[in-house]
This record gives structure tokens, sequence and C-alpha cells, in this order.
């Protein structure tokens, strides 16, 4: 599987839970803020995160989105990061992606202001265990 991560990152916390889960599969990791999306056309799976801003995704990663070209074979995995509640946010990113032909996979979160490496361990599972299952069929 062609995979890569992708993410906007407003205090830090969402890039943690990037490289954590780069460090974890070996993808490679790209802020979405010094990239083309373009440049992400050769990739069949993306990992794409971001934090929620009034339980909504970040305005910036929405742009992103919008300006994916269209597909009809390709996968999403989604993440993000709050502080209070994440409301609709995966849903609406969801959303997004699918309305560009994008069918996401998994979508996780984690809640927190201060993240450890270890903090994401049971989501970085979750990634992982829906990336075997789908290798599998």
């Amino acid at each position: 599987m062609n995979a890569c991560i992708l993410y906007f990152s407003a205090t830090g916390n969402t890039k943690k839970f990037a490289q954590a889960i780069s460090t974890s599969l070996n993808f490679p990791i790209f802020n979405i803020e010094d990239m083309n999306p373009l440049a992400v056309k050769e990739y069949d799976l993306l990992i794409i995160g971001t934090p929620v801003h009034g339980m909504a995704p970040a305005k910036v990663i929405s742009s992103f989105v919008e300006k994916l070209l269209n597909t009809d074979n390709k996968k999403a995995i989604i993440f993000s990061t709050f502080a209070i509640r994440k409301g609709s946010a995966n849903k609406k990113l969801q959303e997004q992606l699918a309305e560009k032909g994008y069918t996401t996979i998994l979508d996780t979160s984690k809640r927190g202001v201060r993240f450890g490496d270890e903090a994401f361990e049971d989501n970085i599972e979750q990634i992982q265990k829906i990336l075997k299952s789908s290798s599998e069929t």
C-alpha cells in the first residue's frame, strides 16, 4: 500500500500524533502547509490529521481537501486532536473526502492538551489493525 501522512497542526499536538504514526508505520509525513494537493496523486491511502476548531476540521485542512484531484479508488484514514469536544470534525472531513471519491476506512481522535509519545498507542493500534485487514482483502 502506497500511503502518506498529511497533517496540519496549530499547537503541535496533531504534529506529534502524525509523527507517532509515521514512526510506527514508516510512512512519509508531510505538513500540508508546505504541500501542493496535486503531489499526493501517487498515494492510494491518505492518512490525514487535523486539530478540531469549533467542532470542525481546521479550515486549512478543508481547503487542502477541496483541492485534491477526484478519484474513485483511494482510501483515507482521518485522525484528529481536540481539547474539549471533537464534535463532528471527523465526520465533516469524511464527507469532504467522499466528495472527492475517497473511502474513509477509519477515523480516530485523541483528546488532550499535552501529549507524550505513548499517548497515541491505542490510536496507532487501531490504524495498524485496519491496515492489516485492508491488505488481506
